[in-house]
């Protein structure tokens, strides 16, 4: 009867400590952001391989990949990861996304932090297909609002 009872203990401390250290790496996981903000869409739009859609949403910039994390802001699970590249010459007065607007459907082009002064870029997602100058120009911005701390 002893040895069920401390190997019951030592699988319980064993998995108390599993349970800390998963705590631990969700917090220093949040911890690792260059920038978090929050965004709302009206319309369904393209991440990426993402579909998001209407709803509000969260956005961090994570420190050591650099990688644009978008999490649906009521469960709080990631949606869409795409990874772009800095443009650290862009000095913008906010922080938005911005979206390509061809006919019906949208996508994210960019995201401009004003507080980091960077810009990721994606190729522009209908460039291959054969779209006009004025076509490109059709264009929405989405004000990201930094979140507090």
């Amino acid at each position: 009867m002893k040895m069920k009872h401390m190997r019951y203990s030592a699988n319980l401390r064993v998995f108390l400590g599993m349970l800390l250290a998963a705590c631990f790496l969700a917090t220093a996981a949040h911890a690792d952001a260059l920038f978090t903000g929050t965004f709302k869409l009206t319309n369904e739009v393209h991440c990426g391989k993402a579909v998001l859609g209407p709803g509000s949403y969260s956005l961090a910039v994570d420190q050591t990949t650099r990688s644009i994390i978008i999490r649906d802001a009521r469960t709080n699970k990631i949606v869409a990861r795409e990874f772009g590249w800095p443009d650290y010459s862009a000095k913008g007065d906010g922080s938005r996304m911005l979206i390509a607007v061809h006919g019906t459907r949208r996508a994210v082009y960019s995201v401009q932090l004003a507080g980091l002064g960077e810009v990721f870029l994606q190729s522009h997602p209908f460039a291959a297909g054969g779209g006009t100058a004025e076509e490109a120009r059709n264009t929405e911005a989405i004000p990201v609002e930094v979140a507090k701390k």
